[in-house]
């Protein structure tokens, strides 16, 4: 089994599934690569190709693990400390950490998460089908992930913290700056109301005896957009 690990550009992502019905998860989510570009070597000389990684058939999550202590020989190590819930963002692997807070190790490395004191992960993973590298490793054509680990240091230099998701504050601020642009527009609108409804009566040099020229007989008075075509379409055809 593979270790793994990888380093972020910030970016807001969408949220991933179903975190908000996550028990006694009241706060956003942190985002997680989980593997490097497909380029690009790991400390051990690995490579994974794009699309490589998958989950195993049926399953949104795996186990998720403070530095791969199911290999503990301890028991009380071996337990994992929460779920890491997976999803793809233009065909890339993102991870988001729920833990349990259930025992102090849990408690503790989500306290850790969430103070960016911890910012890197790592993948367990079974290599179904691989190469030898140029680098005494190998380049993974097929994986499936079967656990994720928050670590201190990972494999993949790339599998790293991305930028949490939006906070209430931050949704509050977006919705307050949509309703102050919607005002904006609105007061524009008006604004262009009130200039085309200046420009809709025809000036008295293009008026005839028998009312408006280039009016039909039995047309309505046109309003708005209509009225300014029109009137420029009056002076374009105004008899001479």
């Amino acid at each position: 089994m593979k270790r793994s690990s990888r380093a972020l550009k910030l970016k807001l992502y969408e949220t991933p599934p179903a975190q908000a019905t996550v028990p006694g998860q009241a706060e956003a989510l942190p985002v997680f690569r989980l593997v490097d570009p497909p380029e690009e070597y790991d400390r051990d000389g690995d490579r994974m190709a794009a699309g490589a990684l998958r989950l195993p058939p049926g399953q949104v999550d795996v186990p998720l693990y403070w530095d791969h202590s199911h290999q503990d020989p301890k028991a009380v190590g071996r337990f994992p400390v929460g779920r890491a819930r997976i999803w793809w963002e233009g065909g890339e692997p993102l991870m988001s950490p729920l833990f349990d807070g259930i025992g102090e190790v849990s408690q503790l490395c989500a306290a850790k998460v969430k103070a960016r004191t911890l910012d890197a992960c790592s993948i367990g993973y079974l290599t179904l089908s691989a190469r030898p590298n140029d680098r005494g490793g190998e380049d993974v054509q097929q994986a499936e992930l079967v656990e994720v680990s928050i670590t201190g240091i990972g494999a993949k230099r790339s599998a790293r913290r991305l930028k949490s998701m939006a906070t209430p504050e931050e949704v509050q601020q977006t919705f307050e700056q949509m309703a102050k642009d919607i005002a904006e527009t609105k007061a524009m609108v008006a604004e262009v109301k009130e200039m085309v409804a200046k420009l809709a009566p025809a000036s008295e040099e293009t008026k005839s005896e028998g009312g408006e020229e280039g009016q039909e007989e039995g047309d309505a008075p046109a309003e708005g957009e209509d009225a300014v075509t029109k009137y420029f379409r009056s002076l374009i055809t105004k008899k001479t």
